[in-house]
């Protein structure tokens, strides 16, 4: 057997699918979907932490729960959005955010959470953390370390979105430190 024919022949157990000698065509992924979990969490696990997650709910997938947390990871004590590359977090969106902090079970394992350049949130995004227990620190200024705490424009982040919800987190009696923005 030759070289081409092994690798012809991994991409299809990778695949899940079969072919034969005279199909090129089969032998490359239709789209990210026929990529198994497996592989998924192997590639994930080249990312920085946040991007794990953000990576999980990028995926054009129905994933389960349990899927999305495999390819997250469970390394979730704090989430840092200021360690994802800047121009990415400024295009983050409410529906992002959800579907990372429910990718992650973070009402039951993020402590610190930092919203750092996530300029386009108004925080019904953070509904996922309702009642959390093991909250401690929220970061909402929306600015990196060492940076001006002021924004121009002043981002959309609304107090009657994200007053309520912090709300259920402080009568729990963990959280610590809120950090608005200027």
């Amino acid at each position: 057997p030759s070289k081409d024919n092994d690798h012809r022949s991994l991409k299809a157990q990778l695949q899940g699918m079969n072919i034969n000698d005279n199909d090129n065509d089969n032998c490359s992924p239709r789209n990210v979907a026929d990529v198994p979990i497996e592989a998924m969490k192997h590639v994930a696990s080249f990312l920085a932490v946040p991007s794990r997650a953000l990576f999980a709910v990028a995926l054009d997938k129905n994933l389960s729960y349990r899927e999305c947390q495999a390819i997250a990871g469970n390394q979730w004590t704090t989430l840092d959005f200021g360690t994802v590359e800047k121009s990415l977090a400024e295009e983050l969106t409410d529906d992002h955010i959800s579907a990372v902090l429910l990718c992650i079970d973070s009402v039951r394992t993020i402590k610190t959470l930092r919203l750092a350049n996530c300029i386009n949130i108004t925080g019904v995004g953070l509904a996922p953390l309702r009642g959390s227990r093991v909250m401690e620190h929220i970061d909402l200024s929306l600015v990196p370390d060492h940076t001006s705490p002021l924004l121009d424009p002043v981002p959309p982040i609304s107090q009657e979105v994200v007053l309520p919800i912090l709300n259920t987190i402080m009568g729990r009696g963990r959280l610590k430190v809120i950090e608005f923005p200027k």
